[in-house]
């Protein structure tokens, strides 16, 4: 009983602290929301143009920019549409960043300056980020087809679905455990030992919401190959960072998850 008072009590002192942060997120995120679903790049220059600037500079291809449509390559006939804007990416970053970490900060001021750090990285990260699968996304089915493995269960749809999930969830765990890492040096004593917060967060955004609204709506074609794809790829890579990367920043001794 003692113990969930202690609970209750600190809970109720991160909601004091906090909750204009909290309230400021909500309506982040709704904004941000409206962006995830607009089908005009006009309104997505603010992260279309970057992307396909950083997309030029790493891979070297040029594109040119077609109003309300998105920037296109005509070589490789591919087009930077506002579906390959990475919003989505963003707004689930910026959730994570908030919502993992925040209760960890002891004043409403930090909190505040961790709020803009938060949507200053995700939206940096997410530039870069999508940017690289942007470039795997021109590259790799040229290389698959010249090498005749797009047939049967490989369709272009499955691997844009696996180029997407690996590039995302992994950019995902990778800035999780960046930022542990800063927070254990600067901020806490604190080490973490599992990715749980990416996992939950990209789980969440990516497959529970989706499944809601398909069921609402009724609609289930392709949605079993796409989870089951989505769930297997996030799997593997956790298995992956849980193998090699983590043990590289978890300290022994510091045994507190994030």
């Amino acid at each position: 009983m003692k113990l969930s008072n202690l609970e209750f009590s600190h809970t109720k002192d991160i909601i004091k602290n906090h909750w204009i942060v909290y309230g400021l997120t909500i309506i982040a995120a709704l904004v941000m929301r409206y962006f995830c679903r607009t089908n005009d790049s006009d309104t997505l220059t603010w992260i279309l143009t970057p992307t396909t600037r950083c997309v030029s500079t790493l891979s070297g291809i040029s594109f040119e920019y077609i109003p309300h449509m998105g920037y296109i390559n005509h070589f490789y006939q591919f087009l930077i549409a506002p579906s390959c804007s990475g919003s989505k990416f963003m707004l689930l970053t910026f959730i994570m960043l908030i919502f993992s970490f925040l209760y960890q900060i002891d004043s409403t001021l930090k909190g505040i300056i961790w709020f803009i750090l938060s949507a200053i990285f995700s939206y940096a990260s997410t530039i870069f980020v999508n940017s690289i699968r942007i470039i795997a996304s021109i590259y790799l089915p040229i290389r698959l087809e010249d090498l005749q493995l797009i047939h049967g269960f490989l369709t272009q749809d499955r691997l844009h679905t696996i180029i997407g999930s690996t590039v995302y969830f992994s950019g995902l765990c990778l800035i999780y455990i960046l930022v542990s890492f800063i927070f254990r040096r600067i901020v806490l004593s604190t080490g973490f030992s599992t990715i749980i917060a990416p996992a939950f967060w990209y789980m969440l955004i990516v497959l529970a919401l989706p499944f809601l609204k398909r069921l609402y709506n009724n609609e289930w074609d392709g949605f079993a190959w796409y989870a089951a794809l989505v769930a297997l790829i996030c799997f593997s890579v956790t298995m992956l960072f849980r193998l090699i990367l983590i043990p590289l920043f978890h300290k022994p001794g510091h045994e507190k998850n994030v």
